[in-house]
């Protein structure tokens, strides 16, 4: 556009119009939406100096409660509780008034109509006013983040995709994403720091690092997946599963466009490295999130052509290894992380097979040929161990006071509890049962089997945490410890997940359940917990979620309601009294019912059993609460 028209266009706008991003009709002395908000126009000959009057006043206020913001969801702005809220029996609280309309007085608006729908909340909020207060960690609370992270949260198996002499190479030198180190930062006042003021900065910290990575997403690079990656962990263990939920799918694609899931010859043997660590992080997490189930997966096995991560000296020291070792190899695995990733994968396919078994997908040959076979998988995958991965109590002792006891403990652990998973179908009275049409068909002596084999890996899994509550150390211990803890429920398990909770709030639900079920077993007279209720034949669900399933936590809801009809209104004018736009129509035009009777319609295919009447079965629809089940662990790190 030409200067010329371009200030001509500018000298019919006044300011307020102009600021307010609104078109203005440049009326003489006063505009007309200044006129009808009685502001001050520009255009006013006795105006008094405009430019410096600042940006008007917000008249629309932020009607939303403190949930529904967060959710960034519609709320409807009831009192004392918004609809949504009064659905899922949550607390609904509205921020201050003095928060959302700023002054009253200078607005110059009725004070009832802007607090018709406004709770005034004693609650402190988090909100932008808090983060625009945010003062970014000095050089100095940088360097002890990463002291802290290398020393204490590099050893969890999810954690370990950086490569630390490298990092701080690039650190000194101010070349490290800045989302990266404010991922740090929250990752280790998150896991570590008790201090509540300490945990306030790292969730600020936290907020900060996932506001970069929202607003770079056109630009992927490693640094942000693995600052995504230590972003989701954290909010993980925090619990804040509905905002962490949607950011794995993202991270996921992040590391496909990056092409993290091929072998890339040509570079170093530390950048190769860690790009095979990440990638087969970002596989761990997303079997966390999709708990078996194919339409929650992201980030498939298949799609990974990367070997397994190799030994932690030859990945620190830049030695490559004399031979790569893959996933499906018969060689010896390599490591414990390498092992990890091995266990992780068949914890998945475990969970696999028995969501099926629950859901009445397979007959009864099915079920004893799929467990044959992951009975046979578990076996192998034992067989590749070194000698020294394998639990003992000697091997648990000499790890005892070195930072890869969580290593050793996450593999025997899961490999126990994946039998668990395995066995735990062949069961009845509860929820992840197989239909006890498909169970009365198996043999007798292939379910005692079962059973025995169940009961003697969850004995095992409850002496390896007696034998860990022995060692005197402060290695900081997996989530998952915590949900397989709840399903081998006894003292020193609750004493497991008391220990996680301290610095993972997530994890205070199952310290609370696993009380209520010890509460259970040494009250036998109180009535069953809720999940001992077999389900009916008629109900089996086609998907078996976990009780602490990360869906399940995550809160989502079903809103197909809102996109619904709205239903007639009571006072509505009947449909005989409405006026025809065409009052010989039916001269003109032939009546649909001659031409539709209602004997060629009951005749016609689309209205038969398998059309209509197919979408009001239960097993069309999605119940989430409904369909709460066991998965195993339902495991979180």
């Amino acid at each position: 556009m030409p200067s010329s028209l371009r200030a001509s266009y500018r000298s019919k706008t006044c300011h307020q119009c102009r600021s307010r991003k609104v078109r203005c009709d440049g009326r003489p002395e006063t505009c007309s939406n200044c006129d009808r908000l009685q502001f001050s126009c520009s255009f006013q000959t006795h105006s008094v100096d405009t430019g410096s009057s600042g940006r008007p006043e917000r008249l629309r206020a932020k009607t939303a409660c403190t949930r529904c913001h967060s959710l960034k969801v519609r709320c409807s702005g009831h009192v004392p509780s918004c609809v949504r809220c009064q659905k899922r029996g949550k607390n609904c609280v509205y921020p201050s008034t003095s928060s959302v309309t700023g002054s009253s007085e200078s607005s110059g608006l009725d004070k009832g109509k802007g607090d018709e729908r406004i709770e005034v909340s004693a609650e402190p909020e988090t909100s932008l006013a808090q983060t625009k207060s945010f003062i970014e960690p000095d050089i100095q609370r940088f360097q002890a983040a990463l002291d802290t992270f290398f020393a204490r949260v590099y050893p969890l198996p999810g954690y370990s995709f950086l490569h630390r002499i490298s990092l701080y190479d690039r650190f000194h030198r101010g070349e490290v994403d800045n989302a990266l180190l404010l991922s740090i930062v929250a990752t280790t006042t998150t896991l570590i720091e008790l201090d509540p003021e300490a945990r306030e900065y790292g969730f600020q910290c936290l907020q900060a690092a996932e506001r970069i990575i929202l607003n770079s997403l056109g630009q992927p690079s490693i640094m942000k997946t693995q600052a995504l990656l230590l972003i989701i962990r954290c909010k993980m263990c925090i619990g804040e599963h509905s905002s962490a939920f949607p950011l794995v799918a993202i991270l996921a694609r992040m590391a496909f466009s990056l092409r993290l899931n091929y072998e890339r010859p040509g570079r170093s043997f530390i950048a190769h490295e860690a790009r095979r660590r990440l990638m087969w992080a970002v596989y761990m997490l997303d079997t966390i999130w999709a708990g078996g189930l194919l339409e929650f997966t992201t980030c498939p096995v298949d799609a990974i052509h990367q070997g397994l991560p190799c030994q932690e000296e030859n990945f620190e020291l830049d030695s490559p290894p004399e031979q790569e070792i893959f996933l499906y190899s018969k060689s010896q695995i390599p490591g414990l992380l390498a092992s990890s990733a091995c266990i992780a994968h068949l914890r998945d396919q475990v969970l696999r097979c028995v969501k099926k078994f629950a859901a009445g997908m397979c007959t009864s040959g099915d079920i004893i040929h799929g467990i044959q076979q992951r009975e046979a998988d578990l076996q192998a995958f034992h067989d590749r161990l070194p000698q020294s991965v394998k639990y003992s109590d000697r091997n648990l002792r000499l790890r005892a006071h070195s930072p890869w006891l969580c290593r050793f403990i996450f593999v025997n652990l899961l490999w126990h509890q994946c039998h668990c998973d395995l066995y735990r179908c062949i069961t009845t009275g509860l929820i992840e049962s197989i239909p006890a049409s498909t169970f009365h068909q198996l043999d007798s002596s292939f379910v005692s089997r079962c059973q025995e084999r169940c009961a003697l890996h969850a004995e095992t899994i409850a002496e390896i945490f007696m034998s860990l509550m022995t060692l005197s150390t402060d290695t900081i211990i997996p989530l998952e410890m915590a949900a397989c803890a709840y399903q081998e429920y006894g003292s020193s398990c609750l004493e497991i997940v008391k220990r996680v909770s301290f610095t993972s709030p997530s994890v205070q639900r199952i310290e609370t359940d696993l009380k209520a079920l010890l509460d259970e077993v040494l009250s036998p007279h109180q009535s069953s917990s809720p999940e001992s209720h077999p389900p009916t034949p008629d109900t089996t669900p086609r998907q078996v979620l976990s009780i602490h399933s990360l869906i399940i936590r995550s809160e989502f809801g079903d809103d197909s309601d809102e996109v619904g009809l709205a239903d007639e209104p009571p006072n509505s004018e009947p449909r005989s009294q409405i006026k025809e736009p065409f009052p010989n129509a039916q001269e003109v035009l032939p009546s649909l019912l001659s031409t539709f009777s209602p004997g060629s319609l009951e005749n016609d295919m689309w209205l038969e059993g398998t059309g209509i009447e197919a979408w009001d079965k239960q097993e069309t629809g999605f119940d989430l609460m409904r369909q709460m089940q066991w998965d195993g662990t339902g495991y979180l790190a």
